[in-house]
């Protein structure tokens, strides 16, 4: 996963044909190799809608994120979805109907500083500015994915893997229309990449272990993202990762690991997935 950013920033394909692509391709491999299509189908209408759901809000995620990648670089948009930590934990809070402990005040105050350091510029004209506080806000989405994964964890795993899959198309799929498809062929060779190994393997994988494990354990592996992609964008591409970008991305990676810490004493989720 910690390549997606580096090839979307390299690539010339817009954020919509890079969605289809990555959509597309891992829709086509989990209908072939994991066989669920029909037990899809088999779902009542209420699991469909949630679903659904699921599908839109990975669709808003992965939209912001892309566009977010395309107006900064790699490592900052890595260091921005990595308030995921955070968001996750005050989430988790809001919906237990549980007031915010110290702990999660601490990541918040924590996070802030980190972006502090990680942001040149403070005004929303400056593009990447506007690109990191985009991903920012995308991480916000993300952070409802495990949740809406393990209310429903009755849904067997192939299935809700299958239809965040395929009804996260449609979003991508309306917007490609108004695209440029005259790519070179290392752009197309890339989103082949991304479709199999950073979506259908990684994301496939990811959907699995995020449903039956805590989420503070879960989200302390997610943070590996961020130091891997610094190291990947500076060898691969060049970019320059200074003192604050080193600096920033502790302090956010530090704070999202005490929130999801301070959720660690949470309510265990009863229901066990359907095999």
């Amino acid at each position: 996963m910690a390549t997606v950013p580096i090839i979307i920033k390299t690539v010339s394909a817009d954020p919509w044909v890079i969605g289809v692509m990555r959509l597309g391709i891992a829709t086509l491999c989990t209908l072939v190799f994991i066989r669920s299509s029909r037990e899809l189908w088999k779902r009542s209408a209420a699991e469909l809608r949630v679903l659904a759901l699921i599908g839109l809000v990975f669709s808003l995620h992965w939209a912001t994120y892309f566009i977010g990648i395309k107006m900064t670089s790699p490592s900052v948009a890595a260091i921005a979805v990595a308030t995921y930590g955070v968001h996750v934990s005050l989430l988790g809070r809001i919906l237990l109907r549980q007031a915010p402990n110290a702990l999660q005040w601490a990541s918040v105050f924590l996070a802030l500083g980190g972006t502090v350091l990680v942001v040149d510029t403070f005004s929303l004209r400056d593009v990447a500015t506007a690109g990191f506080v985009l991903i920012i806000f995308s991480a916000f989405i993300n952070a409802f994915m495990p949740i809406l994964h393990q209310r429903n964890i009755s849904i067997p795993v192939n299935v809700r893997t299958l239809g965040q899959y395929l009804f996260a198309l449609p979003l991508f799929l309306c917007m490609v229309p108004g695209s440029d498809l005259t790519l070179p062929r290392n752009d197309w060779l890339g989103m082949i990449f991304l479709g199999i190994f950073a979506t259908f393997v990684a994301h496939t994988l990811w959907i699995r272990s995020s449903s039956v494990l805590p989420p503070h354990i879960s989200g302390l592996i997610f943070y590996l993202y961020v130091p891997l992609t610094m190291v990947l964008s500076s060898s691969i591409l060049g970019e320059q990762i200074g003192w604050r970008k080193i600096a920033g991305a502790t302090l956010i990676v530090g704070a999202s690991c005490l929130g999801i810490y301070s959720q660690r004493s949470a309510p265990a989720i009863e229901a066990r997935e359907s095999e």
